[in-house]
């Protein structure tokens, strides 16, 4: 048990990486604070996610990184230091999103209503939206492999926002896993 916890704890940091769209570097100097809610369909509770970025001048940044969660001994007998991470992997939302990563960075030249294709799938811009003030590009993945599933994300448009302000997995039309980013605080 010990072993899988260890790998899926691998997979998750690899996972989260591929989520980012932002860099250190495109963050100000000052303290930017977002907060996420996590949650999926088992029975384990709902997370907060917590980063703080601090810009202190001179390509100097101090991070902060919480995981909060709630619920009895057996509900968080699983977590560990990258909770987060075996909270993504127990929901089954193993679709790999790296290839998302040529649209995240060219999210600016996206338009509404075209799709886009991509190795294993394709992505539509659906909408411009406002997710905790932040404006982003709401749209929708579709795997090859997986055609029942539709992975909504939001892309941010205006802010340095590190992880994506919106990823939502549904399948077959019943929501799996979600993460959903509710403040965000600029400097």
């Amino acid at each position: 048990m010990k072993n899988a916890v260890a790998v899926l704890s691998l997979v998750l940091a690899g996972s989260i990486v591929a989520w980012a769209q932002a860099s250190l570097t495109d963050f100000p100097v000052g303290v930017t604070a977002m907060k996420w809610t996590a949650k999926g369909e088992a029975s384990v509770p709902p997370q907060e996610l917590i980063l703080v970025v601090e810009g202190k001048g001179g390509g100097v940044y101090r991070t902060e990184l919480t995981v909060r969660v709630e619920g009895s001994a057996a509900d968080l007998g699983t977590f560990g230091f990258l909770g987060s991470a075996l909270f993504v992997q127990a929901f089954g939302t193993t679709i790999d999103l790296n290839t998302l990563q040529v649209l995240i960075r060219r999210k600016e030249a996206l338009v509404v209503g075209e799709q886009y294709s991509l190795p294993g799938g394709t992505f539509k811009a659906v909408r411009k939206g406002t997710i905790a003030n932040v404006n982003c590009l709401i749209g929708e993945y579709r795997s090859v492999d997986r055609p029942a599933v539709v992975v909504e994300l939001g892309l941010s448009l205006s802010d340095p926002v590190y992880f994506l302000p919106l990823l939502r997995v549904v399948d077959g039309g019943k929501v799996t896993f979600e993460m959903v980013l509710i403040s965000y605080t600029r400097p």
